[in-house]
């Protein structure tokens, strides 16, 4: 029979074998490379954070600007807008002024009627001032841009196409149209056809 307290007492199971040494020393290397390694990798990986905290910060910034400027071309839109219409109020008003005015030119009542020429004449330089622009025309050509023939005569003292009458003022606020002038226009022995390819009327 094997006497097992004999064979073991063969073995030294203190002392450590020599190769299990070596590997045990290698693997703390190992771990320690791992470890510095993931040290690496952590600030690495706070410095990346930080600069994504910056980049949002960033773009969080630049969403509240045009956010804002958005909001402003909107304000400035409405703000246009009303002004605008306050100009289509004052065009209604001075349509009142010019019934007295084109009045006054057809039925002369002395200075009275000049009062209301003169009165006429100044409101169009104030209207300057404020960007409005009135069109008239008479005793120039037509030009479909800016005035609607209404009505055609024949004068044969006036060159065909010509505006011998101004019957309702249009008028311009900066650079945009708000009514063409209505005008009568002269025709004279067919040649306001051929004009009127040319001219738009």
């Amino acid at each position: 029979m094997i006497d097992f307290r004999k064979e073991l007492a063969k073995f030294d199971f203190v002392t450590v074998d020599a190769e299990f040494v070596g590997c045990y020393n290698e693997a703390i290397q190992v771990i320690e490379v791992f470890n510095s390694t993931l040290k690496r990798i952590g600030k690495e990986l706070n410095n990346t954070n930080i600069q994504l905290e910056e980049v949002l910060s960033q773009y969080m910034e630049e969403k509240e600007k045009d956010k804002y400027i958005a909001e402003m071309k909107k304000a400035i839109t409405a703000y246009e807008e009303e002004k605008l219409s306050l100009v289509r109020g004052l065009v209604a008003t001075l349509d009142q002024l010019e019934d007295l005015y084109r009045y006054s030119l057809k039925n002369e009542c002395g200075s009275w009627s000049e009062q209301i020429q003169l009165l006429w004449r100044n409101t169009s330089a104030n209207l300057l001032l404020q960007g409005i622009t009135r069109i008239e025309g008479e005793n120039t050509l037509f030009d479909s841009r800016i005035h609607s023939a209404v009505q055609v005569k024949e004068d044969n003292n006036f060159p065909n196409g010509v505006i011998l009458e101004v019957l309702r003022s249009g008028y311009m606020y900066r650079s945009r149209l708000l009514r063409k002038a209505q005008v009568v226009v002269n025709k004279t022995n067919g040649g306001y056809e051929n004009n009127e390819q040319n001219r738009g009327y």
